[in-house]
């Protein structure tokens, strides 16, 4: 009965060695940085500006006003308007095919980054049912319905494409997914499978993003270390494509758009 005997001791001393209270604890504070949300689709680029907080700091988010933002492509140079504080914008055709370069400058700081704009890739076709399983599938809202929505296109085989689909309800975005065309390199494929309920006079909306390398490693980065699986490590910050003392990222999209109303 020894054996029992050392473990019970065991876990006496393991559960002894615990109560020891930490009167001084506290967290190291980073230097502050800038962060960059930016974007540019063909019509539209968008750049908000932040910066870092304390981990503990409950305040709002402290955007960063009075910056100079511009966006280059082709031999021009396009000067962004602030619309309001860290939100600025303009509103203009950006070709596809082409390369973007943004810089930011506020205060002593200067921050830039690459991106690339594909082409679009178009959906092919999309289906819309009720669902088989509706019956099967318990329901709390018995005014919705299960359906099944499938989205089908085909990818272009002369070179590698980076795609991100999001899924919005009712102009809520409920749904996102990043992939490369490594398992489907020129072949027609079912993109998109959801089996959701669903209202009467519910919109889904499906866009498909064209995007380049960089972002497609920003997003895959983003998601791992937003996972469960790093909850026991500490999550490195997403790969961005930004040089300068800042965070964030700056892609460029083309993209077409799939939308639905349910009656």
């Amino acid at each position: 009965m020894k054996w029992k005997f050392d473990i019970l001791f065991l876990l006496m001393v393991l559960c002894c060695s615990c109560t020891e209270v930490i009167d001084d604890f506290s967290l190291n504070t980073a230097d502050e940085r800038i962060v960059v949300d930016a974007t540019i689709s063909p019509d539209k680029a968008i750049v908000i500006l932040s910066k870092t907080t304390s981990y503990l700091d409950a305040t709002e988010i402290p955007y960063l006003s009075g910056a100079q933002v511009t966006i280059s492509f082709n031999d021009k140079i396009v000067t962004l308007t602030e619309d309001s504080v860290g939100h600025y914008s303009k509103t203009m055709d950006f070709p596809t095919a082409t390369n973007y370069e943004l810089v930011v400058t506020i205060g002593d700081e200067h921050v830039s980054a690459r991106t690339y704009m594909p082409e679009p890739v178009l959906w092919d076709s999309a289906s819309v049912a009720v669902s088989q399983y509706a019956e099967l599938i318990p329901n709390k809202d018995t005014t919705k319905v299960l359906y099944e929505v499938f989205a089908y296109m085909t990818d272009p085989k002369s070179e590698a494409n980076y795609y991100r689909v999001e899924t919005f309800i009712n102009d809520t975005l409920e749904a996102t997914e990043t992939t490369d065309d490594v398992f489907f390199n020129g072949q027609s494929v079912q993109l998109l499978t959801m089996l959701y309920f669903f209202d009467k006079d519910d919109t889904l909306t499906v866009s498909m993003k064209s995007i380049d390398k960089a972002a497609y490693e920003f997003f895959n980065t983003l998601a791992l270390s937003n996972s469960s699986s790093a909850m026991f490590s500490a999550p490195d910050n997403p790969k961005s494509n930004l040089q300068g003392n800042a965070l964030g990222r700056f892609y460029a999209y083309s993209i077409d758009t799939l939308m639905f109303t349910f009656k």
